[in-house]
This record gives C-alpha cells, structure tokens and sequence, in this order.
C-alpha cells in the first residue's frame, strides 16, 4: 500500500530523500520522518508559563496592547531566567559542607549576575 505521509513543517525539520528506506518501503521516504522535534525544558517552559501569566494579568488584551503584552512577557521571562540563575548560585552553597571560600564564591556570583543584569530583589 503506497500511503501518503506527509511532510513534517517544523523550519527545523530536515528535508531529503531517504534512499535505503525509500526502497524497503517502496514509496519516496523524507528525512523528516525520522526527526523529532527538540523538546522544551519542563523549568523554562514553566517560566513562560509565568511570564505570560504576569504579561496578560497587566496588559487589558486590547489590540493596541500587543506590543506591551510583547515586551512584558519578554521582560519578566528574562528576569525570572536571571533570578534563576541567581538561586542556584545562591543554593550551591547548601549542597554540602562548604567552606567559607566557598559561600563567598556563591554569593558573589549571585551579586555579578544580579549586578550584570539590574535585577532588583
């Protein structure tokens, strides 16, 4: 049986001819049949969750407001991305034992990223 499948059209998905399976399976076979799309990270996912949330609780859902719904939502996913980052700096310290070396490492990695991107407790 000689069944059409169609293409997948994802930008990212590959396109071509594959030869071998083309033959076994006596139809023209597409690389993208054998590709997946990349799965989001279930952390940063959430953080859009929150973003959007936060994005569509300020804005009113006018039209006007798209560009604003647009930039909040792009503005508080890259904080919540930064405070991220400035938490495991923060809790690496907690893992073990660690000397005091070690906890003013932490911290001052946590004050270099607050500091390099202006994110305010």
């Amino acid at each position: 049986m000689n069944e059409e499948i169609k293409c997948k059209t994802h930008p990212d998905a590959p396109h071509g001819f594959v030869r071998n399976a083309s033959h076994t399976e006596d139809r023209l076979v597409c690389e993208c049949e054998y590709w997946e799309e990349p799965k989001v990270n279930e952390q940063i996912e959430k953080l859009a969750d929150q973003a959007e949330e936060y994005a569509v609780r300020v804005t009113t859902g006018d039209w006007e407001d798209g560009l604003a719904y647009q930039d909040l939502f792009n503005q508080k996913f890259a904080e919540l991305i930064v405070r991220e980052c400035m938490d495991i700096a923060r809790t690496v310290g907690n893992i073990s034992e660690p000397d005091d070396w070690a906890l003013d490492r932490c911290y001052e990695i946590e004050q270099r990223i607050q500091d390099r991107f202006g994110v305010e407790e």
